[in-house]
């Protein structure tokens, strides 16, 4: 166990030790003498380290003071005096994460990496930005992250710009982002819970320099904050550090950052916000949301219970409030959102395109259907399902690419932030034993118990309805112009002369240069510190039945991952889009001899679970079935992949229509809030097969949202043609080539074995009985073009070079993509990407534009794209794309600046991957014909680039005018866009 060093004894105690089971991670929690600071240890053998400093940061009004402050931090400090060291760190760092985040109630800053002395460095500029910032020094840092007045000349109209403003600008254009907002707001009214932490974009310019100062004063200090360190650490050598370097020049003072209790917090009733429309087809549809305060001790079991109750209430494919929500028309679509990591947590029920007038029947349903399970009784099946599927995510522990320690640390803080357990959220164990031992037919087990004690009896309540309003943007935007209107006439001669040369000055700040000196404070990693040739591919290939099989046995895991990919690659256009519907309804409908709710339990009882999608890539395009399991049911996994393929039929038109008009609600507001995909893939689809293919069945797809809502328009009135379709399609596409991919334990090599006799014997036999013969690829020609005639498939493809789309949004995403020659594309291509993310377009469209974000991606077939997000611009944005090319036959880096990209893009490179992302790997490098040394190639293309070779892939963008556009743009810039591009439409026309 760990032991404070005898210096670090004078300085520090130690509060609590213990070790969490789950992970075998050594927990430690610590007091800093001197000025009562908080630290938590991670203690363990993972070289992915990660530190989080965070602190309580509870807001009073909605102006946004913590977020500006985040982002205005990390714009320079004493030691690291240059205008952004968190983009110099970007550019050069091994970093896994780097990043800043604000909470309605707190903020942190994270980091993490691999490599010991860049994790240092990290640390080290994190700790001198958070307590040393320019930002309480230099205004102009906060008008360039946080708001400042725009004005072209004395006679011209007063506008607002700056990067937060324009990031909360788009969270307030999404429906979503605003229900949780007000559901916040009305559910904890009179505490720091009722106000926007991020900002009101109607506030954000009412908050003042001097508040923002003060704020930092307030909260930054190290009393006032949590420090968590994870891995493998000398961690006497880390507190030493942070005592020394930082926390020992400051004494303890007295914070008030408490949380305000919402024990006795009465709710409005009912509470009506709006959010915008541009369809007269969606003016009587609302979002409804009946939110619930998790009042009490936060406790492992019962976060366990609820993540249970939510499962099988809401989360899993057959969840039965929700199929009952639904199928009894309460919305388009419905979902629960369930966050204990705030002070009392809370459950809400949101139901989407609802009819207002139902809002008290749908109150009424779910107060009935939830007393009839306390008073009746769970389904059995269901909560085995539940039990079974929780546990699996808990214990398999995979996190997306995110840092395990950071998850810890994150986690941690829903708790020890408001004085409970540092790992309540993480340990999970105890609450299963307790779980197993419980009599499930018991109408008094902890599950009825939980919903009784957060549900039933619950009196801390409240509905939030927001309504649908045409002209809602417009509005909004109007009355900002309107209060910056009166301000301008309220300001002297010499205040406008005052602005206009504060616009002149913070543009000469943004564009001088740091000087080398102060860059060179950076700390960074040397070039000979990185490895030149790694191994990376690492898989194996088995035939059997002609079928392929990917296995990668680099797996430690008792969980084995397996998958099915059938090859829709030569699938139609009209195919693919109809193969959407499939993909998007499947396991989700009855099967031949089995209810779909049936199925779904026998899925989640004897597995990890189930995930169905497609992937894109190249040229080529799969259609995936994946299952977790463990080794002793490797079997059953096999099972329902069979009965997928030989059992599933589209005849239950009702609730595959349900199933539609949900889809088409998900695919608007995920255009809605990530339109910088959209617009990328839109860009790319009529010239690269893959984005053509994500296009047509992307979630995030114009094309598939065109197509989705014309199909929820004429499915009623033409459900058994549809099914027919989909039934032959399904039929054609179980002909096509099967490939298995395996990720195990080479231990269970002889299970796998077993279980695949178990699926080859079905795909054969379902081959032989149901061929996909002439006959009905005749059928399924015929049925198209009298779908076609419906509907007209062509319409929903992109037509043109440039296309501006309109939404409801207040922000615009911009997008431009091109072609180059595949002989050009070369590791190179990996740096240009961080010298454009990080340097180009982030200095253009970022710190002098005012957009949150940018990026740029590059791939090996010859296809690049740029984009922004969250931008107040348009034509602005696209000449910045068209300047690229002159960017780099100009670029004059230095040896030293370089060097620095090498080092960003090594790290990006090297990123370390999980289990399941290492396998993903090794199958992209079997279908797309990586080796290892293709692989080290690009790495020496990287570790050997010359400024000479930098400025050479300007090529790449000799033509770059010649690329294909897409925006989605709000209606304000309807007729700047149509100067632009060639077509300009209605996203929800």
């Amino acid at each position: 166990m760990f032991e404070l060093s005898e210096k670090n004894k004078t300085k520090f105690s130690i509060l609590n030790q213990y070790v969490v089971e789950e992970e075998k991670i050594e927990v430690v929690e610590i007091k800093h003498l001197k000025t009562e600071g908080k630290f938590v240890l991670f203690i363990c053998d993972d070289e992915n380290r990660v530190f989080n400093i965070a602190f309580k940061t509870p807001v009073h009004d909605s102006k946004g003071t913590p977020h500006i402050l985040e982002h205005s931090v990390l714009c320079g400090s004493k030691k690291y005096n240059v205008k952004d060291p968190f983009i110099e760190l970007a550019k050069s760092s091994m970093k896994t994460f780097l990043n800043a985040m604000t909470f309605p109630d707190k903020t942190c800053y994270p980091v993490a990496s691999a490599n010991l002395q860049d994790f240092h460095n990290l640390v080290d500029v994190y700790m001198d930005a958070v307590f040393y910032p320019n930002a309480v020094k230099n205004d102009k840092i906060f008008k360039q992250e946080g708001w400042h007045y725009e004005i072209e000349n004395k006679d011209a109209d007063l506008k607002v710009n700056g990067v937060v403003f324009n990031e909360m600008k788009g969270v307030y254009s999404d429906p979503d982002s605003i229900l949780e907002t007000a559901m916040l707001s009305n559910l904890y009214n009179g505490t720091n819970y009722e106000f926007e932490s991020g900002g009101d974009p109607n506030e954000i310019f009412n908050l003042s320099f001097e508040e923002f100062v003060d704020f930092h004063k307030k909260y930054y200090s190290p009393t006032n904050s949590i420090i968590y360190y994870y891995g493998k650490l000398d961690y006497n050598y880390e507190l030493e550090y942070i005592d020394t370097e930082y926390f020992n020049n400051f004494d303890k003072i007295d914070v008030d950052a408490s949380f305000k209790d919402a024990k006795n917090i009465i709710p409005y009733a009912e509470k009506i916000d709006y959010y915008n429309i541009d369809s007269e087809d969606n003016k009587d549809k609302a979002y409804i949301a009946y939110s619930f305060s998790l009042d009490g001790e936060k406790t492992s079991l019962k976060n366990v219970v609820l993540r249970i109750i939510d499962y099988v209430l809401f989360s899993s494919e057959s969840a039965l409030l929700k199929d009952k929500l639904l199928s009894e028309g309460f919305g388009e679509t419905a979902f629960s959102k369930f966050d204990y990591g705030i002070k009392n947590g809370f459950y809400s029920i949101i139901s989407q395109n609802i009819l207002e007038y139902k809002k008290d029947e749908f109150v009424k349903f779910i107060d009935n259907y939830i007393k009839d399970i306390v008073e009746n009784g769970i389904d059995i099946n269901k909560l085995k399902a539940g039990i079974n599927s929780i546990y699996f995510i808990l214990a398999e522990g995979e996190l997306g690419g995110l840092p395990k320690g950071l998850y810890y640390t994150l986690m941690s803080l829903g708790t020890y932030l408001y004085d409970n357990g540092a790992t309540t959220l993480i340990e999970y164990k105890d609450a299963f034993d307790i779980i197993k031992k419980e009599d499930l037919s018991s109408n008094n087990n902890i599950f009825i118990k939980v919903l009784k004690e957060c549900f039933v009896d619950n009196k801390h309540r409240c509905v939030n309805i927001l309504r649908p309003k045409m002209g809602y943007s417009e509005e909004k935007s109007k009355k900002i112009k309107e209060i910056l209107s009166n301000r301008k006439l309220n300001f002297s001669d010499g205040e406008i002369e005052n602005i206009l040369e504060d616009v002149i000055e913070l543009k000469k700040y943004q564009n001088t240069k740091d000087s080398k000196d102060d860059l060179q404070c950076i700390p960074t990693l040397k070039v000979s510190d990185i490895d030149r040739d790694k191994k990376t591919i690492d898989y194996v290939i088995e035939s059997n039945e002609d079928i392929d099989t990917i296995i990668t046995y680099k797996n430690d895991k008792d969980i084995v991952y397996i998958g099915v990919k059938f090859d829709i690659s030569d699938l139609s256009s009209e195919e693919i889009y109809l193969y959407s519907l499939i993909s998007n309804t499947i396991a989700k409908i009855d099967l031949a001899n089995e209810s779909y709710i049936d199925f779904n339990n026998y899925v989640d009882i004897n597995t990890g679970g189930l995930s169905i999608g497609t992937d894109a890539s190249n040229d080529k395009a799969f259609f995936n079935f994946d299952i977790k399991t463990t080794k002793d049911n490797i079997d059953y996994a096999f099972k329902i992949f069979s009965k997928l393929i030989s059992e599933t039929q589209f005849v239950d038109s009702k609730r595959i229509n349900i199933l539609l008009n949900e889809c088409k609600q998900t695919s608007l507001l995920s255009i809605l809030s990530n339109g910088h995909i959209s617009a990328i893939t839109r860009s790319k689809s009529s010239t690269d097969f893959s984005s053509g293919i994500i296009d047509k069945i992307g979630v995030n797809g114009i094309g598939f949202y065109k197509f989705i809502s014309s199909i929820c328009n004429h499915y009623e009135n033409n459900s058994e043609l549809i099914n027919e379709s989909l039934d032959l399609i399904f039929k054609k596409i179980n002909s096509k080539k099967i490939y298995l991919t395996i990720c195990t334990n080479k231990k269970y090599h002889d299970d796998i074995v077993k279980g695949l006799k178990i699926f080859t014997e079905c795909v054969s036999n379902n081959l032989s009985k149901y061929p996909f013969t002439d006959n009905d690829n005749k059928k399924l020609s015929e049925n198209i073009s009298k779908i076609d005639k419906l509907i007209n498939f062509s319409s929903f493809d992109k037509k043109c070079k440039s296309e501006a789309i309109v939404t409801p949004n207040d922000i615009n995403f911009c997008a431009l993509s091109g072609k180059f020659s595949k002989d050009l594309f070369s590791g190179r291509l990996y740096l240009l990407r961080i010298l454009f993310n990080y340097e180009y377009l982030w200095t253009n469209i970022r710190v002098l534009g005012g957009a949150y974000g940018c990026m740029s991606i590059f791939d090996k077939l010859g296809n690049y794209s740029l984009c922004s997000y969250r931008d107040p611009n348009v034509s602005k944005t696209n000449d910045i794309f068209y300047g690229v090319c002159d960017f780099l036959k100009n670029f004059n880096g230095n040896e030293s600046e370089i060097h620095k990209y090498i080092i960003g893009t090594m790290g990006s490179l090297d990123n370390p991957l999980s289990v399941v992302e290492n396998h993903k790997r090794n199958i992209s490098a079997y279908f797309n014909d990586l080796t290892d040394d293709k692989y080290n190639k690009s790495r020496h293309d990287v570790l050997d680039i010359t400024i000479e070779e930098i400025r050479d892939l300007s090529k790449i963008f000799e033509n770059i005018k010649d690329g294909h556009r897409c925006a989605l743009i709000t209606a304000s810039k309807v007729e700047e866009a149509k100067k632009e591009y060639e077509q300009v439409w209605q996203l929800m026309d």
